[in-house]
């Protein structure tokens, strides 16, 4: 109950509960991007979908990989401090492509033992999600393999080979508060372009107990993987919808930051294949989605950007309902990717970052992001990156006012 102290509260929690409500009665389009500008103007468009998100708490749970930028004293930095190698090649299922990096800390569950989970793979035939261990976010990550001698492998999902996939990759997990359980993302190859299904898709593996690593596929009745973010029939990801970054945003609901593939075959049956472009899609539960109409969002040709293959990496809250955006843009068709930040409030018009391109060392997939007090670290490839942050005290923070803003 609210006491005549708290009545000023009364209009702050309607406005939340009335944006939610609208959200989700929105069309399901997200934003366009536009071309540089000077400084992170507002666009002043709809910022409704995503108002209730400005209204919560800024102490996020890491687990849900939107990382809390809410008390940066300026902008994300360009640089890291340093950078320490934390996956080389030790097992025979291993190869020169090992990377795709994504950390959890097992503090619920079962068994939360409070370690640092990372779940890592390659992007080659045989591979499969692995996992190693760490007591501290920085490391050193011991593979299973490494610790427990009755293993054969570090592998806690593998796959069945040919005639169903050949490889699994590019995994991302995150913890699934409704279900309490923990939420594996993963791509998977099979051509499947003659009945609908593209060349890649993705798909769910779930766990209860983290330190047990016993992952259950999302299968059908017949058996075989739910395609959580299934290939489309627009061009832009009618191939493959592989690599995605998969995350809860403050006000609960769960955001995918999609990669998608397209292209199309010649009258002589080769494959021409699209430069790979980003979009959006957003679900209530985690397991179905549900698709942008504006897709792809990010894209070749919209100004400013380079011309090649665009990765989607991570996205960070930066308070008063503004996100920042992370991804990566290549040259023609996937030479020398740099990293690059935006900011969005509506997710319907980002403003990339006028100061140009990050100066950290990305790899093929997402980046997993972890914030520790002021340092943030960076799961790339086969590295973490630590990037010192310019953080002000959040006491200094205004109170909400009257009018239902922060």
């Amino acid at each position: 109950m609210i006491n005549t102290s708290q009545l000023w509260l009364l209009p702050l929690l309607l406005s939340v509960l009335a944006a939610a409500q609208l959200g989700a009665q929105q069309d399901g389009r997200i934003f366009r991007t536009e071309p540089m500008g000077k400084g992170y103007a507002c666009t002043g468009v709809n910022t409704a979908i995503f108002r209730a998100s400005a209204l919560v708490a800024s102490q996020f749970d890491n687990n849900l990989k939107c990382v809390d930028l809410s008390d940066l004293d300026g902008d994300l930095p360009l640089d890291v401090a340093q950078s320490t190698e934390i996956l080389r090649r030790t097992e025979p299922w291993e190869n020169d492509s090992l990377g795709y990096p994504t950390v959890v800390r097992n503090d619920r569950g079962p068994h939360a033992d409070g370690r640092y989970y990372l779940y890592y793979a390659h992007h080659d035939l045989g591979s499969g999600i692995a996992c190693a261990v760490a007591e501290s976010i920085a490391g050193p990550y011991v593979k299973l393999a490494q610790s427990d001698p009755k293993r054969t492998d570090s592998r806690v999902l593998k796959c069945p080979g040919r005639p169903g996939p050949a490889h699994f990759s590019s995994p991302c997990v995150v913890w699934n508060s409704t279900e309490q359980r923990w939420f594996l993302y993963f791509h998977h190859d099979a051509n499947e372009w003659a009945i609908g299904g593209g060349h890649q898709r993705s798909a769910l593996a779930t766990c209860a107990d983290l330190g047990a690593n016993a992952w259950e596929p999302w299968t059908g009745d017949d058996g075989k993987l739910v395609p959580v973010f299934p290939v489309t029939k627009e061009r832009w990801m009618n191939s493959q919808s592989s690599y995605h970054a998969v995350q809860q945003l403050p006000d609960g609901r769960w955001l995918g930051f999609l990669r998608g593939t397209g292209g199309e075959y010649s009258p002589e049956g080769k494959w021409l294949q699209d430069v790979c472009k980003l979009g959006f899609a957003t679900s209530q539960d985690g397991r179905r989605w549900d698709y942008f109409s504006d897709n792809p969002v990010i894209h070749q040709d919209l100004g400013g950007g380079r011309k090649g293959v665009y990765r989607p990496h991570f996205v960070g809250y930066l308070g008063k309902g503004e996100y920042l955006l992370c991804w990566s843009e290549s040259q023609p068709y996937d030479g020398g990717p740099k990293i690059i930040y935006g900011r969005t409030r509506d997710f319907r018009t980002v403003v990339r970052d006028p100061r140009g391109y990050a100066r950290w060392q990305m790899g093929d997939g997402l980046v997993s992001p972890w914030r520790e007090g002021d340092r943030l670290y960076l799961f790339a490839g086969r590295f973490v990156h630590v990037m010192d942050l310019p953080v002000r005290d959040r006491r200094d923070d205004p109170q909400p006012s009257r009018e239902g803003g922060l």
